[in-house]
């Protein structure tokens, strides 16, 4: 009996004691801004901030938050049993990192607008702006050409800024930024003091060098000036600040005095000119011999080039210094050097001397010649036998009275019979 009453004693006692409850707590994740994926100890909880995170393990636990264009966000956090841990935390956000390759041009000077082409890496609503100690930022605006993640184009106002070495700075959205360097220099400093050679001729091709000062040499540019209308030239590389060189194409240019005139930057409104260059005709720059002899009608010939008999004018000749010589049988050859310059005309009188040797050969050659002719036709000359045209050779006389004679005694013979 006592057996059974305890039974239900025993049940009672197990239903009071305590039940073993797992310790938890809860998690509140909060960011700035939300929308974060929240990460606990590796592991997405498929929510995003701002949420609680629940029955969490008490103990120290990872939270890690991410976020598109934001930095990653890590805390470690301890939960307690039954209580509710709070992560709160401002995302900072992710800056780009834009490179510089190339910044065209890398100098201009301070009388104009200049517009600024730069190509790179990473772009993204970039702002351009030209820093310097002490001095007023310069903010480039906008250009037709599009922006792109590579290239960049800003038009600069250097009008009166300070010479000297600036800061490309380019500034993207993000905060992501790169710093390059472009040199301004003063517009007053640039000169064109002169131009070798001084002159061309139309329809040619001229290479020139131009010297001053203030030049920049990857962006400037040559000119000849004439009546409100230029010729442009090409430039070559690897000019310096005090010297360019380049050509002149001057095909149907109109002949005249030109003004020589240098863009330092390529900037039209830069341009500055000072020297003087001179296009002219082929035959205005030309020059003209005029050769005669005596005795005349002898060969001419000018550096070796025969060009026909005295007296003779050649025209059209380049300046210069050439050698003619006149010459004709029986007489010494005549050489003289002669200079031509542009438009005159240049003279050779050339008296020719009869030759020692050609003299002999004058008294003797008569003679010699119609004796070699007649034996050589009697010796060699192999004519075909012709008909007989001479005279027949008269008959002897004696032979004609014998033939008489011989007639009448015939005739009396025949007499007698």
């Amino acid at each position: 009996m006592k057996k059974i009453c305890l039974i239900p004693f025993l049940i009672l006692m197990i239903l009071l004691l305590p039940v073993a409850v797992s310790a938890v707590g809860n998690i509140s994740v909060n960011s700035v801004p939300t929308g974060a994926t929240i990460i606990l100890d590796g592991i997405t909880q498929g929510a995003t901030t701002n949420t609680i995170v629940e029955n969490v393990a008490s103990g120290s636990h990872t939270i890690l938050l991410q976020k598109s264009g934001y930095q990653d966000y890590s805390q470690t956090v301890n939960v307690n049993d039954n209580q509710t841990s709070t992560v709160s935390q401002s995302l900072v956000v992710t800056t780009s990192s834009p490179t510089i390759s190339s910044i065209t041009p890398t100098t201009a000077v301070n009388n104009g607008w200049q517009t600024i082409d730069i190509v790179g890496t990473g772009f993204s609503g970039s702002a351009v702006t030209l820093t310097q100690t002490g001095q007023s930022t310069v903010t480039g605006a906008t250009t037709a050409t599009a922006d792109t993640a590579t290239t960049l184009s800003r038009n600069f106002n250097l009008n009166g800024i300070a010479a000297g070495t600036w800061n490309l700075v380019i500034l993207n959205t993000d905060g992501g930024t790169v710093t390059g360097t472009f040199t301004v220099n003063s517009a007053t400093a640039a000169t064109v003091t002169a131009i070798s050679p001084t002159s061309g001729i139309v329809n040619t091709t001229v290479s020139t060098t131009i010297t001053g000062t203030g030049f920049v040499p990857t962006s400037a540019k040559i000119r000849l000036y004439r009546s409100g209308n230029y010729i442009g030239g090409s430039v070559n590389s690897g000019g310096t600040t005090t010297q360019l060189t380049g050509t002149f194409d001057l095909n149907q240019a109109t002949p005249g005095t030109y003004d020589v005139c240098v863009l330092p930057d390529g900037v039209e409104t830069s341009k500055i000119c000072s020297p003087t260059f001179t296009i002219s005709s082929a035959s205005a720059l030309n020059g003209t011999i005029y050769v005669k002899s005596s005795p005349t009608s002898s060969k001419v010939f000018l550096s070796s080039n025969y060009q026909g008999y005295t007296p003779l004018t050649l025209d059209n000749i380049t300046p210069g210094t050439y050698t003619v010589l006149v010459q004709r049988a029986g007489y010494n050859s005549y050489s003289e050097s002669v200079q031509v310059t542009a438009g005159n005309t240049s003279y050779v009188t050339a008296s020719l001397v009869l030759s020692p040797e050609e003299t002999t050969v004058t008294t003797t050659v008569p003679t010699t010649t119609v004796t070699t002719v007649k034996t050589t036709a009697k010796s060699t000359a192999k004519v075909p036998t012709p008909w007989p045209s001479a005279t027949p050779t008269p008959a002897s006389p004696v032979s004609v009275l014998a033939i008489l004679g011989a007639v009448g005694v015939g005739y009396v013979v025949l007499r007698k019979l």
